[in-house]
């Protein structure tokens, strides 16, 4: 996950997500085909979507409302931006280091701010990287996670192991939260449903044949994100995910056995 990661030749990535919340801009549906017009030579195909959201709040009826996005992606459909009202995420199934996938941050945002009104501010940013282990002859999944982030062995108890969820939160350096989401499975059920990008393929590493006994895949997802006020500047905002990458880096390094990254970097 780190810079270095993303240059493995077995690196475990298959989806990188990038979240920019902002105040609400009313009439984005006017300005967002300048803002496809801007990007439009990195990525040329657009969609325009409506998603159906329901809001719960104790003591009130369920209110349903649709929020209207933009997914924007390029030709490989490797990569894709989505713009709502109030969010700008950049995604990709195809990461290779954290240098090229800031960059290409940087530049949306740019072109971005290039449109918004004036006293937009930034209220919250997120950073997630997701990591699919698969069994390899000699490590299985439960030998690619260190400490506590590995399954328990019931055998002699005659138990068999079916699925192991855990949730982790952390308090970061930048007063944000790392949420570190660890799973295995004898299933193919091991993906939640967000994480089959809108519009995006999936990455090469999910096309990998699975076994057929034991555990089937394991997950490690990091899901950093930081609330802030602050004004929208690109160079502030990306800045802070800057930061945000080396803290999630160093918790993959962390939450990692040296055998599984040997295991990533060989050829």
């Amino acid at each position: 996950m780190a810079s270095a990661l993303g240059q493995l030749p077995n690196a475990p990535l298959i989806y990188v997500l990038a979240q920019v919340v902002f105040t609400r801009v009313p009439k984005m549906g006017s300005h967002w085909e300048d803002f496809h017009q801007a990007i439009f030579d990195r990525y040329p195909n657009a969609v325009t979507e409506q998603v159906r959201q329901i809001q719960l709040q104790d003591g009130d009826d369920a209110m349903a409302s649709n929020l209207v996005r933009w997914s924007m992606f390029d030709q490989e459909k490797r990569e894709g931006v989505i713009l709502a009202s109030e969010s700008l995420i950049l995604h990709t199934t195809s990461y290779t280091t954290s240098e090229n996938f800031i960059s290409r941050l940087e530049f949306v945002l740019t072109k971005l701010a290039d449109i918004l009104p004036e006293n937009v501010e930034v209220n919250r940013l997120g950073l997630r990287y997701v990591d699919l282990l698969l069994p390899s002859e000699g490590l299985p999944v439960d030998e690619q996670v260190s400490g506590k982030l590995g399954s328990i062995s019931l055998d002699e108890a005659g138990c068999d192991f079916l699925k192991l969820e855990e949730v982790t939160r952390y308090r970061t350096p930048e007063n944000g939260d790392l949420v570190i989401r660890h799973r295995q499975s004898v299933d193919a059920d091991i993906l939640p449903g967000d994480l089959f990008p809108t519009h995006l393929v999936q990455a090469p590493l999910l096309e990998r044949k699975k076994p057929e006994e034991g555990v089937t895949a394991g997950l490690i997802d990091y899901d950093h994100y930081v609330h802030l006020e602050s004004e929208f500047n690109p160079s502030v905002i990306i800045a802070k995910f800057k930061a945000m990458h080396t803290t999630s880096s160093n918790a993959f390094k962390m939450t990692t056995t040296p055998e599984a990254r040997q295991l990533w970097s060989e050829a």
